[in-house]
């Protein structure tokens, strides 16, 4: 009898600790990834007075994938017009963002006109994912 019964606390144990496991893998998964991004920028005034100029700065920004968000990491949320699990198109204060998510590259640009001086502004840059 005594052997039936630890035999029984056994499965018993089993049972709870494969319970315990499932319960675990269950959870959802994280829907929001943060990128960490690193860009060139390159700058360019035209209209007689040409001038360029290059440098790097960094960009973070949030995918909620449930929400179908793009947010800078300050909250102010993009205008999304694509995203899917390829890529992710955005705008926000007439920049426009394009995010490969397989090859995780950002590029964006912009173009501006103001008293017949037009600034182009573009970049890109590689970034590193955290989460979902």
């Amino acid at each position: 009898m005594r052997f039936l019964a630890e035999g029984l606390v056994t499965v018993v144990t089993r049972c709870v600790l494969v319970t315990f496991a499932l319960g675990a893998l269950a959870q959802p998964a994280l829907a929001r990834t943060f990128l960490y991004c690193s860009a060139q920028v390159v700058i360019t005034r035209t209209s007689a007075g040409d001038s360029s100029s290059r440098s790097e700065i960094d960009l973070r920004l949030v995918i909620d994938d449930d929400a179908k968000t793009l947010s800078f990491a300050d909250g102010r949320v993009l205008a999304i017009t694509r995203l899917d699990g390829h890529w992710i198109s955005a705008n926000s204060d007439d920049v426009f963002y394009e995010y490969d998510r397989q090859g995780r590259t950002l590029s964006y640009a912009s173009a501006t006109k103001k008293n017949s001086v037009t600034t182009t502004i573009g970049g890109s840059g590689r970034c590193d994912t955290m989460g979902g």
